[in-house]
């Protein structure tokens, strides 16, 4: 069921104007206003728009930033599945306040209807996927397939490698039934990795408008070992014409077509990054024995609980673990909240196969490291269809970012 949306704010014309903004989504937004809002206990507001089933809340404009921040908090610690969105000015001290609170966005009154309406239509898609993260209601838009997504904080972590020796050695056990999507549209390197040229790339199914599955094929790239490979733009430029909502399709439709999707991330968690998140099934999770890549790891995995992307499965994999610079795996283990899923140990062989462009799963499959990486490929293998489903994070959300 698709998310209700309430407004409060005691601007009669604003609601009238936010209401013609959303009005071809499938959700109507109803102006939910009461005098005694700025009087009462900000929690009795929150129990009576969850009690309405409201999903989205739209904050303004015409309320007290202070009064607005208060509800946000409200919203945020009892029904964190809620989706809340400002209704003003956005300045980076309001933002610095707001994003703590739980905020979702920060929107001008005075934008235009097309702005309202793609704002308050992510809040709506963020709202069900955190009650299906948080509540456990299944996300009848979340794919049957398997999607896993590999993130790391750090740039040099080894993330390239592993998502494209990962996909090489899924491939190889599923011919033409895998695909990889390189997300890092400004810098990725998976189609060097993999010694591809490839003709098309994400940011040509970006401008190429409605897709459906058969047609989002034709701006792949095909692989010896049977991977279907999206590649990212070939210059930084044309990677900024691929937003949050290519990303999610680009995603979905491969989803839709492939039994495994592996994504390739930037380092960090920019929007492309959160949009493939939603969506996926596992994580991967890469850090390297260096005190600044096992502390990135740990605020990632927190932003991760803030944000309730509890349901996916997460698999931690140490990369270098057997460099001697006096941090040991268990010590790792407790830093970073999560027991190792893989060791990967350090290896010459690694940057030569980037560097020829050959997978050290398929280049040196008898070394070491790719004995370890065929085990990561086996452990998704060897799982049952169902395994991905059992959330592995918090049973609750102790802050959330944007």
């Amino acid at each position: 069921m698709t998310s209700r949306v309430a407004i409060i704010t005691p601007d009669a014309a604003f609601e009238e104007r936010l209401r013609t903004s959303v009005s071809s989504l499938p959700s109507s937004a109803v102006r939910r206003w009461k005098d005694e809002y700025l009087r009462i206990d900000p929690s009795k507001v929150v129990a009576e728009m969850a009690d309405e089933g409201v999903g989205v809340v739209c904050l303004g404009p015409g309320l007290p930033v202070d009064t607005m921040l208060e509800l946000a908090a409200a919203f945020d610690r009892d029904h964190p599945e809620q989706c809340v969105l400002m209704l003003a000015e956005p300045t980076v001290d309001l933002w610095r306040q707001a994003a703590p609170a739980g905020v979702r966005d920060v929107v001008s009154p005075q934008a235009d209807l097309v702005e309202l309406s793609r704002a308050v239509a992510r809040a709506v898609e963020t709202a069900e996927r955190r009650r299906a993260n948080v509540i456990g209601d299944a996300d009848p838009r979340r794919p049957a397939s398997r999607v896993v997504t590999v993130l790391s904080p750090k740039g040099g972590s080894g993330k390239t490698t592993l998502a494209t020796n990962l996909s090489v050695g899924l491939a190889g056990a599923m011919p033409g039934k895998v695909a990889v999507v390189d997300l890092d549209v400004h810098f990725g390197d998976v189609a060097a990795a993999l010694q591809l040229s490839p003709s098309h790339t994400i940011r040509d199914l970006a401008i190429a408008g409605a897709v459906d599955t058969t047609m989002a094929k034709v701006f792949l790239s095909s692989h010896a070992s049977g991977l279907y490979v999206l590649c990212a733009p070939e210059s930084p430029a044309e990677g900024d014409e691929v937003t949050y909502e290519h990303a999610a399709q680009a995603v979905g439709l491969l989803a839709q077509e492939f039994p495994v999707v592996v994504v390739d991330t930037a380092a960090g968690l920019d929007e492309r990054t959160l949009a493939a998140i939603e969506v996926s099934t596992d994580l991967v999770l890469v850090a390297t024995t260096d005190v600044s890549s096992v502390r990135s790891l740990r605020k990632l995995v927190e932003a991760l609980d803030g944000l309730s992307m509890t349901a996916q499965q997460r698999h931690f994999v140490l990369n270098r673990a057997d460099a001697r610079v006096g941090l040991e795996t268990p010590d790792i283990e407790t830093a970073v909240g999560m027991k190792t899923a893989l060791s990967l140990p350090s290896s010459r062989a690694v940057p030569l196969s980037m560097n020829v462009g050959t997978p050290v799963i398929i280049s040196e499959p008898r070394s070491p490291v790719a004995r370890q990486l065929q085990r990561l490929v086996e452990q998704f293998t060897a799982q049952s269809p169902d395994s991905h489903l059992v959330p592995s994070g918090p049973s609750a959300p102790r802050r959330r970012w944007r």
